[in-house]
């Protein structure tokens, strides 16, 4: 059993909650700076701190690309990988740290996943497929064999990448935005 925090407090952190908790882990707090958030679904609600629950794995629970980037770079827990036991991932697939796979979700043979990908409900990533970090894949789309997806793009709900497609990165720079966790 792996101990879990989620930096996050809305919807999409919710979903990774119940995604842990169903894989037989267990969720010990969420993370987020809204101070009227003291708990979600019974479980405690604080401020981002290095020091609380320093042995867990964490994970961003936060839908948007460039703030997921932004919040990575400064948390100091150790990513993990949420994988719903409803999500279908061959054996050889690549999944970088940080990243979710939810209920539904298809990954087939010598796929990469970078890091911080969120891959939703009933997505189908194809064979070959190399997804960039910080992507997010909404709900029922379909990626084609051997497409890649640069980093920081989001392919909307039930939307299809063409097999051998390109996409290139959504971000401009590497810059990352100055947060203050503390």
């Amino acid at each position: 059993m792996i101990d879990w925090v989620i930096y996050g407090g809305g919807g999409h952190a919710r979903v990774i909650g119940d995604a842990i908790k169903l894989g037989g882990d267990r969720l010990i707090t969420y993370f987020d700076d809204n101070k009227d958030l003291h708990s979600i679904n019974n479980i405690p609600v604080f401020p981002y701190h290095e020091s609380t629950e320093d042995q867990a794995k964490i994970i961003i629970g936060i839908g948007n690309n460039e703030v997921r980037r932004n919040i990575s770079k400064y948390i100091v827990h150790d990513f993990g990988t949420v994988i719903h036991p409803k999500a279908t991932v061959a054996d050889d697939v690549i999944i970088g740290e940080g990243s979710v796979i939810l209920a539904g979700a298809v990954i087939q043979s010598g796929a990469v996943i970078g890091k911080h990908v969120v891959i939703n409900g009933n997505v189908t990533i194809d064979h070959d497929v190399v997804i960039g970090d910080f992507c997010s894949i909404y709900p029922n789309s379909y990626i084609g064999g051997g497409a890649k997806i640069g980093a920081g793009v989001s392919v909307e709900a039930c939307y299809a990448v063409a097999r051998l497609a390109a996409i290139p990165s959504a971000f401009e720079t590497d810059d990352v935005e100055e947060l203050d966790l503390y």
